[in-house]
């Protein structure tokens, strides 16, 4: 009885450290497929877990690194909005988003933010550009270049030398 509830538990717990570890796997896969600025990228997992401190770290090195990428700058900033509106600096927080906001009007929270610090993106939005919303521009597609106009008449039907 001893060794089969011995063998239970530890098929119970295999199995939820096994999801554990993906579940990790696949938060960390989403966050490295977001930037190629390994600082970024660990500093929106630390952000995720909490560690706002060591994000905050991160975050300022990311920024070095973000020197020629727009929008890993703008990423850069809305995380440290979000740091900022977590830890109840909300003057700085709005004005981290309203220089994200300068950069891209179209940017967003990431997806899960708190409804209280989304509306305060929001407002900083619209304070900034006079709207809660601004919608990407649309990426213009190359007119086709102007065909030479078809003749009237079939091409056996062409004007040519009489054929008697």
């Amino acid at each position: 009885m001893r060794f089969s509830l011995s063998a239970a538990l530890l098929v119970c717990t295999a199995s939820a450290v096994a999801a554990a570890e993906e579940s990790a796997a696949s938060a960390t896969m989403s966050v490295k497929d977001v930037s190629g600025n390994a600082h970024l990228a660990a500093a929106m997992r630390l952000y995720q877990k909490l560690d706002l401190d060591a994000a905050l770290a991160e975050l300022q090195l990311a920024d070095e690194s973000a020197k020629d990428s727009e929008d890993d700058r703008v990423q850069v900033l809305i995380y440290r909005g979000l740091i900022f509106s977590e830890t109840g600096k909300l003057s700085g927080a709005s004005d981290q988003f309203k220089r994200a906001l300068a950069i891209r009007p179209w940017a967003e929270v990431p997806e899960g933010t708190s409804p209280r610090i989304a509306k305060n993106f929001s407002d900083a939005r619209k304070s900034l550009w006079g709207m809660a919303s601004v919608k990407p521009p649309q990426k213009r597609v190359a007119a086709p270049a102007p065909q030479p106009p078809a003749s009237s008449l079939a091409p056996d039907a062409q004007p040519g030398p009489d054929k008697k």
